[in-house]
């Protein structure tokens, strides 16, 4: 069992328009919706892909009571919501057919009182206390900054009771986040450039950015994604790069989330990290080829899981060997897989 905590949620519009004209009024014949947020997005891949997933999340107005509709019948997601005074934001994105761009227009998030916080803690502990959750994951940023430390407070607790604490944030709120230890992290590259105040450009000044995690902050697993690149992922001893074929990407958005999907399946079976890296890239550039966010095709999943090198870095040299090793089978990592394929 999961359980995704997206703190800042929104409604995710996409309108589809032949090119924007400034000034204009444009008209368009096609628009999209879906229930946004990074924990959303992790929630949705794991529910597609046939496991049990709980979100946790700030939601308030109509826009909130819309959000968890969205997840509850079109996600088959099992929303967890804890009611704000003021609504969810929405985020509208403007994408031009003619010219693949997109433009995204976000509103700013909510207020958060004493008492929502409250609640939401509460709500947590009471969910922990309830459900047989294995992993947790801490997607994004908060909607108000009273509640920055929001994830250390959530971290701690679910150490409490034995729970795997993933933190996928920025800004103040990982740092606070990092103070708890949790078990991994994922920041991507620009976020973890963010964090260490200066550019990481080469494999070396990555590893040493990985290791300050582990060392400093007793993280047992440490991960910066690298989009296109993959990612790049180790636990203090072993170093691997996992690297995706090449696609035609239609929309990358989410793809981080996916990956960190990859990550929680794995970490509640207790797979070596080689493999979770392997499942996750393939899942994050499965969700690059389509559209909508987080309902790849199983087809195009199992194609670039066969795909995916994973490399093995020798921390003297920085050389990278591919690792020789046999594939877990897809199947095993997700049994969903065989009922698509029938």
């Amino acid at each position: 069992m999961f359980l995704t905590v997206t703190p800042n949620p929104c409604i995710d519009k996409t309108i589809f328009i032949p090119e924007y004209k400034p000034g204009d009024r444009i008209r368009s014949k096609k628009y999209s919706i879906v229930a946004g947020g990074k924990g959303n997005n992790v929630a949705r891949v794991l529910r597609f892909l046939g496991y049990n997933a709980y979100a946790l999340l700030w939601v308030g107005g109509y826009t909130g009571k819309e959000v968890i509709r969205l997840l509850r019948e079109e996600d088959k997601v099992k929303p967890l919501p804890v009611w704000t005074r003021t609504p969810t934001r929405t985020i509208t994105t403007v994408y031009e057919e003619k010219v693949n761009r997109q433009t995204a227009f976000f509103e700013p998030g909510p207020s958060i009182s004493p008492n929502e916080n409250k609640n939401m803690i509460e709500k947590f502990i009471n969910t922990l206390e309830k459900k047989r959750i294995k992993v947790a994951t801490f997607s994004g940023t908060v909607p108000d900054k009273s509640a920055v430390k929001l994830y250390k407070t959530l971290i701690k607790i679910a150490h409490k009771y034995g729970i795997i604490t993933i933190l996928d944030s920025y800004g103040e709120e990982f740092k606070e986040g990092l103070k708890s230890k949790p078990y991994m992290v994922k920041p991507n590259l620009t976020e973890a450039e963010e964090f260490f105040n200066c550019k990481l450009s080469s494999l070396q000044e990555q590893l040493e950015a990985l290791n300050h995690f582990i060392e400093k902050y007793k993280v047992k697993i440490s991960c910066i994604s690298l989009g296109a690149n993959g990612c790049l992922i180790t636990d203090g001893s072993t170093y691997f790069h996992a690297v995706p074929p090449e696609i035609e990407e239609i929309n990358p958005v989410g793809s981080g989330d996916a990956l960190l999907a990859g990550f929680a399946i794995c970490l509640a079976k207790n797979y070596p990290i080689s493999v979770s890296a392997r499942l996750g890239v393939a899942l994050g550039t499965a969700n690059a080829m389509q559209w909508e966010i987080g309902k790849f095709t199983i087809k195009n999943l199992i194609n670039v899981y066969q795909k995916v090198k994973v490399y093995k870095i020798n921390r003297l040299n920085y050389n990278q060997q591919v690792l020789h090793e046999e594939h877990i089978p897809l199947d095993i990592l997700i049994p969903k897989i065989k009922y698509f394929s029938q």
